[in-house]
């Protein structure tokens, strides 16, 4: 890997590396802050079934956010098929299963949705951390 294509990956990964520091539940609290219509405008769930996820997905509320974010807050492809599955409901394993994934790999990317959910309600979310 050339040194530019290195340098790039580093910025860019320590420009994410401050979601380590929020964990699940801090996170919730914070986009409670907002209006549904807030929460809306960046994905298409209420502030309910956002707070159900955790619990759905068995992911602990003292976990940290995941820093493996790609493309700003915006759903990559990949994320927006688990993200379709989430939306329909499915269980933890059947989007396991339909994606031919690990149950670690839905986990994490539903802590993406949500840290790209924070990350927009609270654009400068790196300062106030």
């Amino acid at each position: 890997m050339s040194k530019e294509v290195s340098d790039y990956y580093t910025k860019y990964f320590n420009d994410w590396l401050f979601l380590l520091h929020v964990d699940i539940k801090t996170a919730l609290e914070m986009i409670k802050k907002k209006s549904e219509a807030e929460i809306r405008e960046i994905i298409t769930l209420s502030y309910n079934e956002i707070e159900g996820l955790p619990v759905k997905y068995d992911i602990e509320l003292t976990a940290p956010l995941s820093c493996e974010i790609k493309e700003g807050t915006k759903l990559t492809e990949r994320e927006k098929e688990f993200f379709a599955l989430v939306k329909s409901g499915c269980s933890l394993e059947e989007i396991s299963a339909k994606l031919m994934c690990s149950q670690n790999v839905v986990k994490t990317n539903i802590k993406i949705f949500i840290a790209k959910l924070l990350v927009g309600l609270y654009p400068d979310l790196k300062e106030m951390l």
